[in-house]
């Protein structure tokens, strides 16, 4: 008996165990994960993490829902019992340029997907026949969910007292307006515009000759405001007025005039100076020949004769005398050319 007792006792604790999970079934893809979108300027993008498999190259179907499509003939229809009349109230999902892709992406930038409708997106991985089931994303509302990014600058205009901006959009929308918040670089202080349709923002009651910073925002003007970033920061200097411009060629002038007459007085002093290098560099000083500072030094040297002769003989009309005082101190070369005429009638004589 005491072992009957405890082989039905082990019987109602098997029975009372948890059942088993069942197997995941071997024609089932596990589902993408982390299904997010993007939106940037209207530019939207669905993202999500590949699914991993040991053979093969897994694809991915996407599509969308909007009421609307409820009305238009769709053939993938879900509606709830009993509301099958009523389409309004059913699931109708299309298909857009995103079945059987390999990217783990999927822009969804179509015209005839309306900014202001609220649509739902939906993925699932495929490996041949092998599907995983549908993740759905939360309702999207492009007009309120896109990011709104800053214009971008085309130009400023700058004047004494001013700063003029001009700017074109990302986007085109009737919607859109713009604000623009600027400092003075130097200072923490800002301020701001206020919100405006136009492309142009003028900058008032500023310091000539100050750099501005300012940074731009845009909005989407909607029952609810969606509001873009600021843009990287800018800065820029204003102009110099009329009357600045004309002190700055008058100290310009004087410094010119000033510093031409100290570079005038420097040079001055700097001749006084140094005259004698000077005129030593561009007046070398003069050298007698070789042959004559030798005679000048010796006046009885043979060698001055004899060159005399060797001319008179190359040369009848022209002669040489050396004139010398009795001390040899001094010697006068003077060179007289006499006619060829005279130089005949001598020799006759």
């Amino acid at each position: 008996m005491p072992r009957l007792g405890a082989a039905l006792l082990l019987c109602l604790l098997v029975l009372s165990l948890p059942e088993p999970p069942a197997a995941e079934s071997p024609l089932q893809l596990p589902a993408p994960q982390n299904v997010t979108i993007y939106s940037y300027d209207y530019q939207n993008l669905l993202r999500w993490a590949p699914v991993k498999v040991d053979n093969g190259s897994v694809l991915y179907t996407v599509q969308y829902s909007t009421p609307v499509s409820c009305l238009s003939t769709v053939t993938n229809v879900r509606c709830p019992r009993g509301n099958e009349e009523n389409r309004m109230s059913c699931e109708c999902w299309e298909e857009i340029n995103c079945t059987n892709i390999t990217k783990t992406e999927c822009n969804f930038t179509h015209p005839k997907i309306k900014s202001f409708w609220t649509i739902t997106l939906r993925v699932r991985a495929e490996l041949g026949q092998v599907k995983s089931d549908w993740v759905e994303t939360n309702k999207f509302f492009a007009d309120q969910n896109t990011t709104i990014g800053p214009p971008v600058i085309v130009n400023v205009d700058s004047t004494p007292d001013s700063l003029f901006l001009n700017f074109s959009p990302n986007v085109k929308e009737d919607n859109l307006q713009y604000l623009v918040r600027y400092w003075e670089k130097s200072t923490n202080e800002r301020h701001e515009t206020e919100w405006t349709k136009n492309t142009r923002i003028g900058l008032l009651n500023l310091k000539q000759l100050t750099v501005y910073c300012f940074q731009i925002q845009a909005k989407l003007h909607l029952l609810n405001d969606n509001i873009g970033p600021f843009s990287k920061t800018y800065c820029h200097k204003t102009a110099a007025s009329d009357a600045t411009r004309a002190g700055f060629v008058v100290i310009i002038f004087v410094a010119a005039t000033v510093t031409v007459v100290i570079l005038a007085i420097v040079c001055f002093l700097f001749i006084q100076k140094f005259h004698q290098v000077i005129k030593y560099w561009f007046q070398p000083p003069f050298k007698i020949p070789l042959h004559i500072e030798e005679y000048l030094k010796d006046p009885e040297m043979p060698g001055l004769e004899e060159l005399q002769n060797n001319c008179a003989e190359e040369d009848p009309g022209d002669s040489l005398s050396v004139v010398s005082n009795a001390e040899g101190s001094q010697a006068l070369l003077n060179t007289n050319v006499q006619s060829d005429s005279r130089s005949i009638e001598s020799e006759k004589t």
